[in-house]
């Protein structure tokens, strides 16, 4: 379980103790990412995460500051998505002080120097490139690209003209708008005691919000459904096509995401889903295949995704919509069905037995979903999923009319067929 605080500048904490374990992992988290930026900033969200390591007052540059943290043998990192940023220490809960003053350090005072601005310009364009030239990193942002339209079709780092444009007082005035501790949720998960709700305070509590927070988004739109519209190709000279494909999917809070879960497990969650057999084992089409699903505040989709030969492209594409027409017309199997939710079971329990996850459950949990739930909570709700549900939502969901295609490999759009 959990404890739910507010400190005294409305920061919410959430403490998860854990049995067993001599580490916490401190996770602070906001509701802020690339969603939230207009055209010209793009990809700035990202760029503050970088900043965050750049130095303080206190800590005037980067070999300070992770000489710091690497002394105590911490695991520690950032991240940021379409709709938030994260920072993580996780460390021996001896040295809590030390990981609480750190954190708070850079997340209050980093200093943005302008040489720093410059010098890390070139290290984020360095990791787009990085990324363009990873088809089975890049296909997420391609597919995005074909499903959505603004916001949400951007790449989260930008590009390299926009990362090269940004002047210190816009990325300040974009920090300021939502780096604020009120708009901050911080959760510890692992050995905690009665000392560390005031270690937390001491470190998070004292620092003033700032007048500027703004919550707001645009909404999420789904791209035109025309089929000249619904694929993108991303010619590029490989040995291996990268591919993905979906459908209009769900928000964070949908009912449905339960019954989803399931159905993806089934399609194509596992080395022993439909996908992976008809698609790997019996025809040997590809080497990865797999399903899976991504939501938003307001919006979401489903997807399926391979890497494989070119000449084979269309042949998993009919394999695929022939696997999604069983499910929608006989359901699935009382087996499968009881297997899906023992592996859900199985392969949630394993990935919380880390702090660090545990305190990102509970993160995402409370910026996203409208009542916290605890991973057994979840899987309550995956063992009332009936066959009759996931025929229903199939026939809801895969829609053929709807279907978008991304491709990154030596092909031209004319040849698919979808």
């Amino acid at each position: 379980m959990y404890q739910k605080y507010q400190l005294k500048n409305k920061a919410t904490l959430f403490l998860v103790p854990l049995n067993d374990t001599k580490s916490i992992t401190t996770l602070v988290m906001y509701p802020v990412g690339s969603r939230y930026e207009s055209e010209k900033m793009s990809g700035v969200s990202h760029f503050i995460e970088h900043m965050m390591f750049k130095g303080t007052k206190k800590r005037p540059n980067t070999l300070t500051l992770t000489r710091e943290i690497d002394r105590l043998g911490a695991e520690y990192n950032a991240f940021t998505g379409k709709e938030y940023t994260g920072y993580y220490i996780k460390a021996d809960a001896k040295y809590l002080s030390t990981s609480l003053d750190i954190l708070s350090d850079m997340l209050f005072n980093s200093k943005f120097d302008e040489r720093e601005i410059q010098k890390e310009k070139g290290v984020i364009v360095e990791e787009i490139r990085m990324y363009n030239d990873n088809p089975l990193m890049n296909i997420g942002n391609i597919f995005e690209e074909v499903l959505f339209v603004g916001e949400l079709s951007r790449d989260i780092a930008g590009t390299e003209k926009h990362v090269l444009s940004y002047k210190r007082k816009d990325i300040l005035d974009y920090r300021d708008k939502y780096y604020s501790p009120n708009n901050m949720t911080i959760v510890l998960a692992g050995n905690i005691d009665e000392k560390t709700k005031g270690l937390v305070e001491k470190y998070f509590g004292i620092i003033k919000n700032n007048k500027k927070l703004n919550k707001n988004f645009v909404s999420g739109k789904f791209a035109e459904s025309k089929k000249i519209k619904r694929i993108k190709i991303q010619n590029k000279k490989t040995d291996q096509a990268q591919m993905m494909l979906g459908f209009p999917g769900f928000a964070y809070n949908a009912k449905e995401n339960s019954i989803l879960t399931v159905l993806n497990t089934i399609l194509g969650g596992s080395m022993s889903s439909r996908l992976f057999i008809q698609i790997r084992e019996r025809r040997g089409l590809a080497y990865m295949v797999r399903s899976g699903a991504v939501n938003f505040r307001d919006i979401g989709y489903i997807y399926i995704r391979a890497g494989l030969e070119v000449k084979n492209i269309n042949k998993a594409i009919e394999v695929i919509k022939t696997e999604i027409k069983k499910i929608i017309k006989n359901g699935v199997s009382k087996k499968e069905l009881a297997d899906a939710k023992t592996h859900i079971r199985g392969s949630l329990t394993l990935s919380l037995e880390d702090s660090s996850a545990q305190a990102n459950w509970i993160a995402k949990e409370a910026l996203f979903m409208d009542e916290i739930k605890v991973p057994e909570d979840r899987l309550l709700e995956i063992e009332k999923v009936t066959n009759e549900e996931i025929k229903n939502l199939a026939k809801k969901v895969f829609k053929f009319d709807q279907m978008r295609v991304a491709i990154i490999g030596d092909v031209e759009e004319k040849n698919i067929k979808f």
